[in-house]
């Protein structure tokens, strides 16, 4: 059993051919059939800065900035203090849309953590005073 199993895949009698050399871009040259001879570059541009590059403003920045602190403020606010960072954070999301910077997510995290700790604190100012009027009425039976 002496016969090669492949036969169209050796190389012929007069020519040694590398299968590992480009396979079948072979003839494309040295860097491929994709690829250009001569890399493409910019030319120098001063300040640092290329062209075209965005570069936000002072006040896109800040607007930024703002829409930002108004979801860390509606998202903390959920778990401490949010009677205080709710309207920080419906404060924060008025100052980014007014330097025209969307801000919806911060602005409606902090009408909802206002809104629930606004409801928590009537629950127990309701709770307290029930409280007391049951002990006051209570102890006026035995007297």
């Amino acid at each position: 059993m002496s016969q090669d199993p492949h036969p169209s895949e050796r190389p012929s009698s007069g020519s040694h051919r590398n299968p590992y050399d480009g396979g079948a871009y072979g003839g494309q040259g040295e860097y491929g059939p994709y690829q250009s001879t001569q890399p493409y570059q910019q030319p120098y541009q001063p300040g640092g800065y290329q062209q075209g590059m965005y570069q936000p403003s002072y006040q896109a920045m800040e607007g930024e900035k703002a829409a930002q602190l108004s979801l860390i403020f509606g998202l903390v606010g959920f778990f401490v203090a949010g009677i205080v960072l709710g309207p920080l954070a419906i404060w924060q999301a008025r100052k980014a849309e007014r330097l025209g910077v969307p801000a919806t997510a911060g602005k409606i995290l902090g009408w909802i953590v206002t809104a629930l700790y606004a409801i928590a604190a009537l629950f127990f100012a309701v709770m307290f005073i029930i409280f007391f009027a049951g002990l006051g009425a209570a102890t006026g039976y035995n007297s």
